[in-house]
């Protein structure tokens, strides 16, 4: 009797540790628009209105926001127009996501469970975690810092990293020419 106690308790405890080291995102290998047993309830469509966190500062449009038939719980959904070759999503989209959970949790009132970004051949379920919007969060200030008091992080050209970056000829000073010249 006590053995089956001890091998019942010691499965109870290997259940949780799973569902604690749970990762914070799924992901499929096929691009899903859409989220089950919901509605769309917003676009970014032209003349859709910018959603504002006033608190946050904060502002955006999702391509996407569904709620849930019964529940009516928010989902953002962000659909994003590269492949990927890796099977984890862009830093970038991540946290662009996660501001969209911040955003509709004051517009709306209500926190997104979590968020889907649909890239053309994978969708990742994103869950709204406490450490990932508080990393937006130290993320959002630190930007403002810089803005503030006009300090710029020291750029570092490559021409394999510049080659097709999107900050090419705007805020990075690297150019072709420029690196060019130096190799030779």
């Amino acid at each position: 009797m006590a053995i089956v106690l001890q091998i019942s308790l010691l499965g109870i405890i290997l259940l949780a540790l799973l569902i604690a080291l749970r990762s914070s995102y799924s992901m499929k290998n096929k691009k899903e628009l859409g989220v089950r047993g919901a509605r769309p309830i917003y676009s970014d469509e032209k003349g859709t209105k910018l959603l504002k966190a006033e608190q946050l500062q904060l502002q955006g449009k999702p391509d996407y926001i569904f709620e849930t038939w019964f529940l009516k719980k928010l989902i953002p959904l962000e659909i994003k127009s590269g492949i990927l070759k890796e099977d984890v999503p862009h830093l970038g989209d991540l946290y662009q996501l996660a501001a969209y959970f911040l955003i509709i949790k004051e517009v709306y009132g209500k926190k997104p469970p979590y968020g889907k970004l649909v890239y053309a051949n994978k969708t990742f379920k994103i869950k709204n975690t406490y450490r990932l919007r508080k990393q937006v969060l130290k993320t959002l200030k630190e930007m403002r810092g810089m803005l503030e008091e006009a300090r710029w992080p020291q750029a570092e050209p490559s021409f394999v990293k510049c080659k097709h970056c999107v900050c090419k000829m705007t805020v990075c000073e690297w150019n072709e020419e420029g690196l060019d010249n130096e190799t030779r």
